[in-house]
C-alpha cells in the first residue's frame, strides 16, 4: 500500500509496483551493487588500455619490438571490440548453462593473462592476441551480468530498471573515466 512501510527484509507488496520510487522500496543488496562496481572497473581498464594502446605501441621500438604503423593501431582497437562483439553471444549461451557466476569469473582471469603476456613481449603478434584476450575478457563478463542483473530483479520493475540504469551509468562513467584518466 503507497506510504506504508516495509521491515527490511519483508518481501514488498505488489501493490507497489506501480507507484514512483520513494523511501518504501528495497535498496540494492550487496551483491547487485558489487556487479555494478565491477562493471565500471571493467569498463574504466577499456577505456584507458583504448586510449594508452597508441602510446604503447608508439614507444615499443625502444624496447627491443618493431616499429608500428598507425593501420596496426587501429587494427588493434578493432580487434578488442571484434572479439566483444563475436564472443559476447556464446559466452552468453554459456552463462546460462553454467550460471552467471561462474561464467563472470572467466573475465578476469583472460584479463589477467592478457596484461602479463602485454607486460613480457614485444611481438605483434601476441600483443595482438592480448587485445583479442582484453575483448574476450569483456566478452565473458557483460552477458553474465547482465543475466545476473535479470535474475536478482526478477519479481521487482522497479529495481530492475533501477539496475538496469546504474549498469549502463557504470558502463559510460567507466569509459568515459578510462579515457581521461
Amino acid at each position: 500500500r503507497p506510504g506504508e512501510r516495509h521491515e527490511p527484509h519483508a518481501p514488498p507488496d505488489p501493490t507497489l509496483r506501480s507507484c514512483t520510487a520513494d523511501a518504501t522500496l528495497p535498496p540494492m543488496d550487496r551483491s547487485l551493487r558489487s556487479v555494478l562496481v565491477g562493471t565500471f572497473t571493467l569498463r574504466f581498464s577499456t577505456g584507458l588500455t583504448g586510449a594508452l594502446l597508441g602510446y604503447y605501441l608508439a614507444e615499443l621500438p625502444r624496447h627491443g619490438g618493431p616499429a608500428v604503423d598507425p593501420l596496426i593501431i587501429g587494427l588493434f582497437a578493432a580487434t578488442f571490440f571484434s572479439a566483444e562483439l563475436l564472443l559476447s553471444p556464446p559466452f552468453g549461451l554459456l552463462s546460462d548453462r553454467l550460471g552467471h557466476h561462474r561464467v563472470m569469473e572467466f573475465g578476469p582471469i583472460f584479463g589477467a593473462v592478457a596484461v602479463v603476456l602485454t607486460y613480457a613481449t614485444t611481438n605483434l603478434a601476441v600483443l595482438g592476441f592480448t587485445r583479442w584476450l582484453e575483448g574476450s575478457s569483456t566478452a565473458a563478463s557483460v552477458p553474465s551480468i547482465l543475466g545476473y542483473i535479470a535474475m536478482v530483479t526478477a519479481g521487482d520493475e522497479l529495481l530492475r530498471g533501477r539496475a538496469s540504469a546504474r549498469f549502463e551509468g557504470a558502463t559510460l562513467a567507466g569509459l568515459g573515466g578510462g579515457l581521461v584518466a
